[in-house]
Parts: C-alpha cells; sequence; structure tokens
C-alpha cells in the first residue's frame, strides 16, 4: 500500500508490505520492520526494528490524525498518492468562476455520479476514473453547477484531459 504523509509542512512517502511478521514500512528512502499489536481501543504497540513503543491514534476528521507518544502529540494526514495528485491538480478557474477539472492521469471513466445542470456541493462525487487499477471518486473542489462534463462512461481519459466543469 502507497500513501502520502504530510507532517509538520512536508510529505513524505510511506509504503506498507506484508512481512513474515508484520509489515515493512518504508518512509521516503528508510526501510523499518514493524510488528502491531492493539492494547486498547486507540492505542497500538509497535516493534520497530527490534525497539517497542506505544502510540495513541485517534481519528480527527477525514485522513486527519492524532497521534501520541512518548515524544507528545502530533497532528498527521494521510493520503492516497491519487488523491494528492488529484488535489495538486484539481481545477483551474477562468475570471468568470467557471473550473475545470482535468484527469491528473490516465485512466477510464468508470461512473458519471451527475448529470450537467446538477448542482454539487465541495467533496460531493462527480465521476468514479479508474487508473492503476484503482477506482478513484473524483469530487467537487468547491460547490457549484455542474455546467460541462466532457466525458462518458467507458471512455479512456489521458492526464490533462478535461473531465467537467464547474460554474
Amino acid at each position: 500500500m502507497k500513501l502520502i504523509v504530510r507532517h509538520r509542512g512536508r510529505e513524505r512517502s510511506v509504503v506498507i508490505e506484508n512481512a513474515p511478521e508484520g509489515y515493512f514500512v518504508t518512509v521516503d528512502e528508510r526501510r523499518y520492520e514493524v510488528d502491531s499489536a492493539a492494547t486498547g481501543k486507540a492505542v497500538r504497540s509497535l516493534l520497530i526494528n527490534g525497539r517497542q513503543t506505544e502510540v495513541g491514534l485517534h481519528r480527527r476528521r477525514n485522513g486527519h490524525y492524532e497521534v501520541t507518544s512518548r515524544g507528545g502529540r502530533e497532528d498527521v494526514e494521510v493520503l492516497e498518492p491519487l488523491t494528492l495528485l488529484a488535489e495538486k491538480t484539481h481545477g483551474k478557474s477562468d475570471d468568470h468562476g467557471v473550473t475545470t477539472v482535468d484527469a491528473y492521469m490516465p485512466g477510464r471513466v468508470v461512473e458519471l455520479l451527475v448529470e450537467e445542470g446538477q448542482r454539487v456541493e465541495t467533496g460531493q462525487g462527480v465521476l468514479v476514473l479508474e487508473a492503476m487499477k484503482m477506482e478513484n471518486e473524483i469530487q467537487a473542489g468547491r460547490p457549484g453547477i455542474v455546467s460541462r462534463i466532457f466525458v462518458r462512461r467507458g471512455e479512456p481519459v489521458e492526464g490533462g484531459d478535461a473531465l467537467y466543469e464547474i460554474s
């Protein structure tokens, strides 16, 4: 599993793989052998490269967590790489308040969740894009009216292709 973790203004690449006993966790270029066991409702006992520590993990809101340990309390955000790419290229606005949302990588449109002329709210799903064998719901980055949909169900798209427009 590949993830991006935001912490103290930095983004780190995290890869988690199954190991014979626990997991291999690679943070940027550093690899750790990790075993994990629940010791309470939100507390995990971790054995990281042979050293034991306990951490508390509390979900705050979508993708945001509070992590506590002997070292203190830290807030982190966890994202899938495709979500981060979508966030970084989520839309370009013109002077008339129209936002065009482009595909962030090649893929195929699996499903359209709205129709042209439909009102959407921030975070509402607009379409589902399959990329790298994963289905990703592309969400509205702001409220508005879906004024144009440039793609159809089953249609392949390239990175940078226009998907829809919100005004």
